[in-house]
């Protein structure tokens, strides 16, 4: 029985690989004697076949798990004898259960995706829609008997984003740390932002006064599909840290102290205290007041977000 796995959500990808797993030892292998993983980037062609085709111990099958088969730069050398095999195998519970996991978006042109794609259980993983992203945490959030106020998951997904193993993790934590409601507060309180290097670039961009990067950097992110309130939010909170390091560094001159008052890690209050070198306090005011107001217009207007930011940084 084949199983093929892939796409962009590599979280719900391994949690249906997961239940696969756990359901082979519970009905067939319950001492997991006979489950085997494979790292399909350097496998051999000799080491896949005879995984497959060694009997199993104490059991009448075997599940194998291969993972990441397309990124196998020796591939093309025996892709023919494994597709010469694929066609030979049902979908039938009698045969062993072989599973090709990709992480990750696999090539639709190549024959090896072809031959697995026609089996019944293949399926591609997505991001999920907004809509499906705030059903799926909601979901997550019930499955522990708890509610998360409607503010609190939209803070939840601005903080996040569409990660859902970093989700996932943030969850857990504040699930166990609240007593039923999960509130605004415990996400500021519990809940690590993700900052990506783009981030930073874009607030140098802004620094240098080079709008073009900073709408070129913005643009990438709302084509790539990431939530204009997410974006607005990292930049606040950013330019939040900024303005906090510019009026410590009035009296702390190195980072580490910095770093120390602001809870944050070493690496990233050095960036933030060279990021703040390059405004007075006074632009640092001007431009969060601008972002304020661009935060007022994406919730309130219905004119596109883009046309909103190219505003909001052609008046910085």
């Amino acid at each position: 029985m084949i199983f093929f796995y892939h796409g962009e959500d590599s979280f719900r990808a391994g949690q249906k690989i997961e239940a696969i797993v756990n359901k082979f030892r519970e009905k067939i292998d319950p001492g997991g004697h006979n489950i085997q993983h494979l790292d399909g980037q350097e496998i051999k062609a000799d080491d896949f076949f005879q995984a497959i085709s060694v009997m199993g111990f104490l059991a009448d099958k075997k599940l194998v798990v291969v993972k990441n088969i397309f990124d196998n730069k020796k591939l093309k050398d025996w892709q023919d004898s494994l597709i010469d095999f694929l066609k030979k195998q049902k979908d039938t519970p009698e045969e062993n259960y072989i599973v090709f996991w990709q992480a990750g978006k696999a090539d639709s042109r190549t024959k090896l995706y072809k031959a697995l794609n026609k089996f019944k259980f293949a399926e591609e993983f997505n991001k999920l829609s907004p809509s499906e992203l705030n059903k799926w945490i909601l979901g997550q959030i019930k499955k522990a008997d708890k509610t998360i106020k409607p503010s609190a998951l939209n803070l939840l997904v601005n903080y996040v984003g569409n990660d859902l193993w970093q989700l996932n993790q943030e969850i857990s934590k504040l699930v166990n740390y609240v007593e039923s409601e999960i509130t605004d507060e415990d996400v500021k309180t519990l809940v690590q932002a993700k900052i990506d290097d783009n981030i930073f670039t874009l607030i140098d961009a802004l620094g240098n006064k080079d709008k073009s990067l900073a709408l070129k950097l913005i643009e990438e992110k709302l084509n790539a599909g990431v939530n204009s309130q997410y974006i607005l939010t990292m930049i606040i909170r950013q330019f939040r840290l900024i303005i906090q390091t510019k009026s410590l560094s009035r009296q702390a001159t190195h980072s580490g102290a910095i770093a120390q008052a602001l809870k944050l890690p070493n690496m990233i209050a050095d960036k933030i205290l060279k990021q703040s070198q390059k405004y007075e306090m006074d632009q640092l005011k001007k431009i969060y007041r601008h972002l304020m107001e661009l935060d007022e217009k994406l919730k309130t207007t219905s004119q596109q977000d883009k046309i909103l930011f190219t505003q909001m940084i052609n008046n910085l």
